[in-house]
């Protein structure tokens, strides 16, 4: 087996729609760290989903929906095991102000 430490995937969604920020690729797990970060002077949240096939998330995959993240402020959910081809969905309630960085190891 061998393991990568590496920043796995960033995105700073350009529109308030869920979106893709990684997908664990084939014969691979992945065990994630989450950060998240509000570049904006106000108050915003966002939305975090874990799911198990490509495609939209299903209401029983969202892990954070809504949460309220302070001005200028980030927040960080470490230790998301992942098997292969699942995938982190993310959705910010502001266009272009969010950021979601997630960073880990992947095992294959």
């Amino acid at each position: 087996m061998t393991t990568a430490y590496k920043r796995l995937a960033a995105l700073r969604p350009a529109d308030t729609s869920e979106a893709e920020l990684y997908e664990v690729p084939a014969s691979t797990e992945a065990i994630v760290t989450l950060n998240i970060c509000n570049q904006d002077t106000s108050e915003r949240a966002y939305d975090v989903a874990y799911t198990d096939v490509d495609g939209a998330a299903s209401g029983e995959d969202w892990l954070i929906s809504g949460k309220a993240i302070p001005a200028n402020e980030t927040h960080q959910i470490v230790g998301i095991a992942m098997p292969a081809a699942s995938t982190l969905r993310v959705k910010a309630s502001v266009a272009d102000k969010i950021s979601f960085i997630a960073f880990g190891m992947e095992i294959s």
